[in-house]
């Protein structure tokens, strides 16, 4: 009957739009422990942004006439992420803010002349290993408040690191593989190094340098195991990182 086959046609949707779960789901054996900087497990992310004017909200004659003038924009931004491996799967992870700007904007307003323009902004997300070659991938997993998210790039052939078995200790020795304004790539790998301090009003605090781009950025402890990540900088003193830590890597996996 037609509903018999309305329900068909329904489950076959959902099976479909759930197809790189089902492949992720394949336990991939753990990754062999490293003793040299994971360069190999590293990504530069990249994200290709196109706003374009899409309709005028409320139509106006104003907002008609200028509308059809309105050049589509064109953004690039960068971070930075690294394949690591948990319970059986490898994921891409990056900061959530990488991913998805919360903050970009919605509408385009100019009261003055009646005109508020409906905005719709098309996202393309690539990674670049050390290949040099820019992988289309795709959102697995984005968690905001931990500010943390996961990608898939079917065609990445790479290594990964494995979670840490625990959490560092104030004073610990840590590390973290970096592209601060873009800058790495096929024969370029920024590593940083610094210590773990402790945590303040909820986020972790490591001494490494952070800016525009590190965001993302995986740190490691002295086994290249990940213990954390980086996502906002602190400006007044450019050798400290905040992020995540170890355990909001561990609940977010």
């Amino acid at each position: 009957t037609a509903a018999v086959f309305a329900l068909v046609l329904v489950c076959l949707v959902i099976i479909a739009s759930c197809g790189p779960y089902q492949t992720g789901m394949i336990r991939q054996a753990s990754p062999a422990q490293r003793d040299a900087p994971p360069v190999d497990a590293f990504v530069i992310v990249t994200i290709d942004t196109k706003v374009t004017p899409e309709k005028c909200e409320p139509v106006s004659k104003n907002c008609a006439a200028i509308i059809k003038e309105l050049p589509p924009i064109e953004t690039r931004k960068t971070g930075s992420g690294m394949m690591v491996w948990h319970g059986g799967r490898s994921f891409i992870l990056t900061a959530a803010h990488v991913c998805n700007d919360e903050k970009a904007p919605t509408h385009f307003k100019y009261p003055e002349k009646n005109i508020s323009i409906k905005l719709r902004s098309e996202n393309k997300i690539n990674v670049t290993g050390v290949d040099g070659v820019a992988h289309a991938s795709t959102i697995v997993s984005i968690n905001n408040d931990l500010d943390l998210c996961a990608l898939h790039a079917e065609s990445v052939r790479g290594g990964a690191v494995m979670l840490a078995l625990g959490p560092p200790r104030v004073g610990d020795k840590v590390h973290s593989i970096a592209a601060p304004y873009g800058l790495g790539g096929e024969s370029l790998s920024l590593i940083f190094n610094g210590r773990y301090s402790g945590i303040r009003r909820g986020m972790h605090c490591y001494t490494i340098p952070t800016r525009p781009g590190s965001s993302g950025a995986i740190v490691l402890n002295d086994n290249w195991e990940a213990i954390g990540s980086l996502h906002t900088a602190y400006i007044p003193l450019e050798s400290i990182g905040m992020g995540a830590g170890w355990q909001d890597l561990k609940l977010f996996l």
